[in-house]
Formats: structure tokens, C-alpha cells, sequence
């Protein structure tokens, strides 16, 4: 469930109707007075140790506001869904910007737009990278942002880091061979940071601001050449300072 259409504190709530996932939720993260629940024989023989160790239960607060929220939760979920699907239709055909939503025929939602990014070709622009561009949208007074987590296989907690004293990485600690993943392995996982960008979600569809928000990210797209022109001066500047 998305905090942002359903705010409760810390915690969250899974709605299904799928008995299979409601009982793979229960025996990874629920176990011993939970054990009944669990009916289906893979989950059932398991029934009273926990699957996967998870203790994530909320407390009785903030389970007792999200019972009431979820009264309001269709509602608030249309709405959110009517701006962001508002904000995409302004920037639709934009060179070098393509949304992340599901398609218009297909009656599914993205919910609460938990962390909404968009696609960015930068080939699109001249080869503007997003950093740029993200910068530009921000200094036109609408929210951007670089929100794409970089490469877990690249990061040094899982390659360097020595967490129990074992005198080497720990990810090889136990292994013959060198099991980590270096730059260049995972080239479409390595990619995704240059080529996504985040965007502002909107709680409420209010038709003006969000033209604002699409009318600064237009703008940037349109006038790449200028920001490329821009960079290429400024470092041919630089260079002659030096």
C-alpha cells in the first residue's frame, strides 16, 4: 500500500485476494499464534517456525488508523491516479522523456505513486545527460530528482565490506572463487540511473499547478541544444582559466 494515499505511521498493510499470497505473507513473517491460518500444504508442514524470520507486525495505533484510512483509500487512490495520469498526458510526445505508468486500456493503477520516475532517452537530446537536465527542471521551480537507487551488485557494502571480522570481504568470505560482480556486468542495471528520473507526485488533481510541473519539465526538453551549448562553453571557459 502506498504511504503516500495511506499514511498509518510506520507500518504497512497487504490487501489480497489470493489465499496462496496471503498464506506466504503470513508463514515468511507471522508464525506460532499465527499457525492455524496456514492451509496449504507447502506453508502448512512449516506451520509454527517462521520461513523467513520477518517480525514486521504493526502495532495496535497504527493498525486501528489504517482500518479507518482504508475506508478512504479507493478514493484518495483515484485522485492521485487522475493527477499523475494528468501530469504524463502534458509531457506526452516530449522528446527525451517517456512516462512509467501502465497503460491507459489496460484498468490497472499504479496506487499511490510510491517514488513516481520517468524514462529519459537522452539519445533523444543530444546526449544531454540527466543530471543536467534534472537541474534545469528544479531551477524552473518544479520538483525533479535523480531517484533511481545506484547498482546494489556495484555497492562497496556488498563487495568490500568485512561485517564479521573474517579478514576479507565477507560476500567471498566462504567461496573459492570471486564471486563478485565488477562495472560493466550488469549493463542494463547500470544504465538505469542515467536514463530515469524522478518527478513531484501530485495528491490531488489540481489542473493548474500540475501544467506548471509539465510546462518546466517541456521547456528543458525543448531547449536541450541551449543547455548543451551552455556546458560546452562553460568548460571551454575552464579550460582557459586554467
Amino acid at each position: 500500500v502506498g504511504e503516500e494515499s495511506l499514511a498509518i505511521g510506520e507500518g504497512g498493510i497487504l490487501c489480497t485476494n489470493d489465499r496462496e499470497i496471503l498464506e506466504a505473507a503470513i508463514a515468511f513473517a507471522h508464525y506460532q499464534r499465527h499457525a492455524d491460518q496456514l492451509t496449504l500444504p507447502r506453508f502448512k508442514a512449516h506451520a509454527g517456525l517462521p520461513l523467513g524470520g520477518l517480525k514486521g507486525r504493526l502495532n495496535q495505533t497504527c493498525s486501528a488508523m489504517g482500518r479507518v484510512q482504508l475506508q478512504h483509500y479507493p478514493l484518495r487512490m483515484a485522485h492521485i491516479q487522475q493527477a499523475m495520469n494528468r501530469f504524463w498526458d502534458l509531457l506526452e510526445g516530449t522528446p527525451g522523456l517517456r512516462p512509467h505508468r501502465p497503460h491507459h486500456a489496460g484498468g490497472s493503477t499504479m496506487g499511490g505513486w510510491y517514488n513516481p520516475l520517468g524514462h529519459y532517452l537522452p539519445e533523444q537530446l543530444g546526449g544531454l545527460d540527466v543530471a543536467t537536465f534534472v537541474d534545469a527542471v528544479k531551477a524552473e521551480g518544479a520538483r525533479a530528482g535523480r531517484s533511481c537507487n545506484s547498482p546494489l551488485h556495484l555497492h562497496p557494502v556488498f563487495n568490500d565490506a568485512d561485517i564479521y571480522g573474517d579478514g576479507r570481504p565477507t560476500r567471498i568470505a566462504f567461496s573459492q572463487n570471486d564471486l563478485r560482480q565488477p562495472p560493466g556486468s550488469l549493463p542494463v542495471t547500470e544504465a538505469l540511473p542515467d536514463r530515469s528520473f524522478g518527478v513531484g507526485w501530485f495528491k490531488h488533481d489540481r489542473p493548474e499547478s500540475i501544467a506548471r510541473h509539465a510546462a518546466a519539465f517541456r521547456k528543458v526538453a525543448r531547449h536541450a541544444d541551449q543547455l548543451l551549448e551552455y556546458a560546452k562553453t562553460t568548460r571551454r571557459d575552464q579550460a582557459r582559466t586554467k
